[in-house]
């Protein structure tokens, strides 16, 4: 994914989004402590999420990702951080101005 990673290399683990069409695959990228959203058609970078910490939204080793019916997705850390994150799927979608 990331040809300037060394060390672990930066796919741990990856889930598809849950569209019809699965437009996007996720990547739980342990050695950079990222998880960056690319569009499946082309492999571009859309989007990154997080960074190294032990914070919420931050990650140590993000080694394991799953995305549920809503969308929401769920991390899960190894080494001393050991939990669980949930993050929760916001639609960009604006509702319509039409009663």
């Amino acid at each position: 994914m990331r040809k300037e990673t060394l060390g672990q290399g930066s796919v741990w683990d990856f889930a598809f989004s849950r569209d019809p069409e699965q437009k996007f695959m996720i990547v739980a990228d342990g050695e950079n402590n990222a998880l960056w959203v690319l569009e499946r058609s082309s492999g571009t970078i859309v989007d990154k999420l997080g960074h190294s910490g032990r914070n919420a939204g931050q990650f140590h080793w993000v080694h394991q990702i799953a995305s549920d019916s809503d969308g929401n997705v769920y991390t899960g850390e190894v080494d001393n951080a050991k939990r669980v994150q949930k993050f929760i799927f916001v639609s960009s979608a604006r509702p319509s101005d039409k009663p």
